[in-house]
């Protein structure tokens, strides 16, 4: 026999260090400018994916005469009668769409629908008041034609139906999977 020690078997070794998935591991700045990015877009697609999960069958807020505004809900799919007071023909930015905003006569409410004419019958989406400020502009416009529109005003964006916005959903599904991957990246990050 020689003097030689035997060879260590595979009990005699260290265990292999943990490794983690690349996709797991970040860096914390990476992993808190993803949170706080994540989180505003997620702030931000909210109001969209409420409505594409609202009911479908619409709030009535009557017609001339006998406006039920009490009834009313932001985010909500909404369906209202009568005239159209004042109009300002509008063109949307991003798609170059022809609209009128118009304010539903005796009332506080504008109507923003595809093109000119149709009913009297409005059914879509009462903007929520974080929204409303992309229609400062066509208020003031409607005010300086004389129309008597008061601070408070609500917006129905006619032919907006829940469920036209599955992107919405699907979107903030994702931005929540991506946020609570660097979530997860970043508390192990402080912890280690």
């Amino acid at each position: 026999m020689s003097g030689t020690a035997p060879a260590p078997g595979p009990a005699d070794l260290p265990p292999p260090p943990r490794r983690e998935s690349p996709l797991l591991a970040r860096s914390p700045v990476f992993a808190l400018l993803a949170v706080s990015v994540c989180g505003w877009l997620l702030w931000e697609l909210a109001p969209d994916a409420q409505y594409a999960l609202a009911s479908r069958t619409p709030i009535d807020l009557g017609g001339p005469g006998s406006y039920a505004f009490d009834r009313a809900r932001e985010n909500r799919l909404v369906q209202v009668r009568g005239e159209l007071a004042d109009t300002v023909p509008v063109t949307v930015d991003r798609t170059g769409q022809a609209r009128t905003v118009g304010r539903l006569g005796g009332t506080n409410l504008l109507v923003d629908r595809p093109g000119r004419g149709g009913p009297p019958v409005y059914e879509g989406r009462l903007v929520p008041a974080r929204s409303r400020a992309d229609y400062a502009p066509v208020v003031a416009a409607l005010k300086l034609r004389g129309a008597p529109i008061q601070d408070a005003w609500l917006v129905l964006r006619d032919g907006d139906r829940p469920g036209d916005r599955w992107w919405a959903v699907a979107g903030s599904a994702l931005l929540l999977l991506l946020l609570v991957i660097n979530l997860r990246a970043l508390v192990k990050s402080l912890l280690d």
